[in-house]
């Protein structure tokens, strides 16, 4: 297995940590009703939420994936561990002061308010720290494969959403670059589909596009479809970016025909993907889909339903009204879905690499299987995906009171699926000791 030649990601597994608790952290600021829906989205609770979902839980999710996973399709290591660490305190660190600077703009205190910058600006450090690690493999990297040149891909776009990001913490606080920052305030949208669109959702297509073939043994090789996804991708998140931010200082038409363009795109990108995505799972070798994948398929389903509705509300001219929904049903439903179904598998295999990846071929080891209950973690998927669906018909029906009691059940869902990456991690010695002598020897070529 390629994994098995690259050397162990050090962080990945604490970042995974630290993204869980970042999670329920925002899950408990909803429940306590000082976000949307119970208020508004420019609400300084709802924006410590959205942060500590898109830093502190998407963003540390990708990263923990792509520091291991990056070696893998690159064949060529990280420029550093080290840097791994230095990104991760950056980006916990400055998470931590911008969620105090917004309650601080809230609560009308300048000196907490300022906050918000330093916190920015860790964050952007951590960011540069982290997209240097992984781009220059991949820049290395001859020819680069596919999700290699979705991830280098989405990489730009998150230096274009933490630049955005930055320039509004200073606008929001700084009397200076006031001036010439505040016209950029109107542009939080775009910053949000920047990161969102061009960052998360076109760097987990990449990352699919190699786990799921990698673990259902289908064939990697995306032909034109692959190929299709990541180009109108591309440029449709960038075309709507750009337009829409291009239109803060000009109305021209053409400007509104591009931006128009660009979602156009992006719709055919996603139909064009779950066509493929179908694909991968038709085409498997293995016959048997593990839990995580398995699960998965209701991730995608979210990415199309997230989608849908989007062009629905934007030929409906009530893009602005459905967009809180919208971007639940992304973040919970696609995005996160999609990282809590993967860690089922990625966290077991990285326990399962690091305890037994160098006793292949001596001797009788545990399948990365052995390490956890399927039919145990069925229940709680249903239940998160169940949950989130319903919070976002709660609010779509007008009884945005069902959203919390529905944000509660994700969380208990969440909870419990902390518990079984926790079981998974900790493989109890006392059952693995019964594994390893009841196991066959495992040939150096045989997959977990």
């Amino acid at each position: 297995m390629a994994v098995l030649s690259t050397r162990l990601s050090r962080w990945s597994l604490p970042m995974f940590a630290c993204a869980l608790v970042n999670l329920l952290a925002a899950q408990g600021l909803i429940l306590a009703g000082i976000t949307w829906p119970a208020q508004p989205v420019s609400a300084p609770g709802t924006l410590a939420a959205v942060h500590l979902l898109a830093i502190g839980w998407l963003l540390l999710l990708m990263l923990g994936a792509l520091f291991q996973f990056v070696p893998v399709i690159t064949s060529r290591p990280l420029v550093s561990q080290s840097m791994a660490f230095a990104a991760l305190i950056a980006l916990e660190i400055g998470l931590l002061g911008m969620v105090g600077g917004f309650f601080g703009i809230g609560a009308g205190s300048a000196p907490l308010a300022m906050a918000l910058p330093a916190g920015g600006a860790a964050v952007f450090l951590g960011v540069m720290i982290a997209c240097w690690n992984i781009g220059v493999p991949l820049l290395r990297a001859r020819p680069l494969s596919l999700p290699g040149r979705m991830v280098l891909c989405g990489l730009a776009f998150l230096l274009l959403t933490v630049t955005l990001g930055l320039s509004f913490a200073l606008a929001l606080t700084a009397p200076a670059p006031e001036r010439y920052l505040a016209p950029l305030l109107g542009g939080v949208g775009d910053h949000a589909l920047a990161g969102l669109g061009g960052w998360f959702t076109l760097t987990a297509m990449g990352v699919s596009y190699k786990l799921l073939p990698m673990f259902m043994l289908a064939p990697e090789d995306r032909g034109i479809a692959g190929d299709a996804v990541h180009i109108l991708a591309t440029v449709g998140f960038a075309l709507a970016v750009g337009a829409g931010l291009a239109r803060l200082w000009s109305a021209a038409e053409p400007l509104a025909v591009a931006e128009f363009t660009g979602y156009a795109a992006i719709t055919l990108a996603v139909i064009i993907y779950l066509w493929d995505i179908v694909r991968i799972y038709r085409t498997r070798k293995r016959t048997v889909i593990e839990a995580h994948n398995r699960t998965a398929v209701a991730a995608f389903g979210f990415l199309g339903l997230g989608a849908a509705l989007a062009i629905g509300s934007l030929v409906a001219g009530r893009l602005g009204a459905g967009a809180p929904v919208i971007v639940f049903l992304i973040v919970f439903g696609w995005l996160g879905g999609l990282g809590l179904t993967q860690l089922y598998k990625i966290i077991p295999f990285l326990t399962w690499l690091q305890r037994y990846g160098s006793s292949l071929g001596r001797g009788a080891v545990p399948r990365v299987q052995d390490l956890v209950r399927e039919r145990r973690s069925y229940p709680w998927f249903a239940l998160y995906f169940l949950a989130v669906l319903l919070g976002a018909a709660s609010v779509l029906s007008g009884h945005a009171a069902g959203f919390r009691p529905c944000v509660a059940l994700v969380t208990v869902a969440t909870f419990g699926i902390a518990i079984e990456y926790l079981r998974a991690w900790r493989a109890h010695y006392a059952q693995l000791r019964h594994i390893e002598a009841a196991a066959p020897p495992l040939r150096p070529n045989q997959r977990g």
